[in-house]
């Protein structure tokens, strides 16, 4: 049941990577809720008002409908949080209602979190973005890059050494060759799922990340785009580079300083209480909440750079803020103009992106997919949108263009029955008659 799970979901994950960001982007209110947002918008451009009551109606529709236990949409315009959606439940039987402040497990939008401390990182000088990643994982020293997916007639899958080695930058990029755990069809797919970070909790992220260095690569070091364990290698990066692990790094750097006060990778008592449940879709379709003891396998409670983290909406909204704004947020920044500039800059193009994701005129940064520019708007955004989203069904975007930052958030692990009218979808779909003018 756990590997079929994964197995149904390899193609609703190229589905949200295609689509992964939304459309938005700029500094805030902070800790709102949907019945605090005020009526009058101080010197920002109102978004569309039929836009929005058609998302409030199609969120509550949705969660009615049990497509998802809840949702929660925040979305500002020019720095002024201007409305919040919030429908459903955060737990279906305990009728806990899915809000702004539910703790929810973000997965991948962890990524960018990883990118700003590593940038940060770079630009203290404790890292370059063309150093070796031997340089600080000697595990990764002896690179190898497979010849075939698929092993010999030995049983073993044959390699050549790379022509270079891994760089912090491939990694940012997620053009370093490392592989995932998304992909059944080949045996060194396969050869990957034996090594899940997340599987095993009394393994340090230190060992986590050497067991999977000595697996070979897909390809040669920045030949192109896959998505991959890159991020979570990077947590431990910025572990070496900083002295400090991943947890207390994010918080004193990144997480406190922005006033996030409820994000981290582990939960204390006070903050059970918020966490939603995380639910799925059974057999017959039903909605189900899935059993707590599958949760490592998702990065619960695990400090690793790619998933791990969990997060609400104000307090997401906060660092998305933050990016739109340069890097910092009410007075406090965490990174530099330049830095959040090539985190935001399209560094892998159509030459080397996946076709699916070509379609929406989506290249990628630094951990963040991005939109052309000079491409015109698309199904994705405006030129030079940003953001990603999370494998429960979570996204967020940035639009310097339209000056919206957004973000939807819900609580569902992918099944073959798990409905399609999800919070990323929804975005896709009501996004843009919310921002028109």
């Amino acid at each position: 049941m756990y590997d079929a799970r994964w197995r149904l979901t390899t193609l609703l994950l190229a589905s949200a990577l295609a689509g992964s960001l939304g459309l938005a982007a700029c500094s805030p209110q902070t800790q709102a809720s949907a019945d605090t947002v005020s009526e009058f918008i101080p010197a920002a451009r109102e978004l569309n008002g039929q836009g929005l009551a058609a998302l409030d109606a199609t969120l509550n529709q949705f969660a009615a409908a049990q497509a998802r236990s809840g949702y929660v949409a925040l979305i500002a315009r020019d720095g002024v949080v201007q409305h919040i959606s919030e429908a459903g439940y955060a737990d279906i039987e305990a009728e806990r209602p899915m809000n702004a402040d539910t703790l929810v497990r973000i997965a991948s939008m962890t990524k960018p979190v990883t990118a700003v401390a590593v940038m940060q990182l770079v630009e203290n000088g404790a890292l370059r973005l063309d150093q070796p990643l031997a340089d600080i994982i000697p595990a990764f020293a002896d690179a190898h890059v497979a010849v075939s997916v698929m092993a010999n007639e030995s049983g073993e899958i044959a390699t050549v050494p790379a022509a270079r080695a891994i760089t912090i930058e491939d990694l940012l990029t997620h053009t370093s060759g490392i592989g995932y755990v998304f992909d059944y069809e080949t045996d060194l797919g396969r050869l990957y799922l034996t090594r899940n970070v997340y599987e095993d909790r009394d393994m340090t992220l230190e060992q986590r990340i050497d067991h999977l260095a000595g697996l070979p690569l897909y390809f040669q070091p920045g030949e192109r785009w896959y998505y991959s364990w890159s991020n979570d290698i990077l947590g431990r990066v910025v572990e070496v580079a900083s002295g400090q692990d991943l947890e207390s790094y994010m918080q004193s750097r990144i997480f406190r300083p922005l006033g996030m006060d409820s994000t981290t990778f582990f939960p204390d008592e006070a903050l059970h209480g918020r966490i939603a449940t995380l639910y799925t879709h059974d057999e017959s379709g039903a909605i189900q909440p899935l059993p707590s003891s599958l949760d490592y396998a998702f990065g619960a409670n695990v400090a690793a750079g790619g998933a791990g983290l969990f997060s609400t909406a104000n307090d997401y909204f906060r660092f998305a803020q933050a990016l739109a704004n340069g890097g910092e947020l009410e007075g406090t920044r965490i990174l530099s103009q330049e830095g959040v500039n090539a985190m935001t800059r399209v560094h892998v193009d159509a030459d080397r992106m996946p076709e699916n994701m070509n379609a929406g005129n989506l290249g990628f940064g630094y951990s963040l997919g991005v939109v052309y520019e000079g491409q015109g708007s698309s199904a994705s955004g405006y030129p030079a949108d940003f953001g990603w989203g999370g494998y429960f069904d979570t996204d967020f975007f940035v639009s310097p263009q339209t000056g919206v930052v957004a973000l939807i958030l819900a609580q569902e692990q992918p099944s073959a029955t798990t409905p399609r009218e999800g919070a990323r979808a929804i975005f896709r779909q009501l996004m843009p008659a919310v921002i028109a003018e």
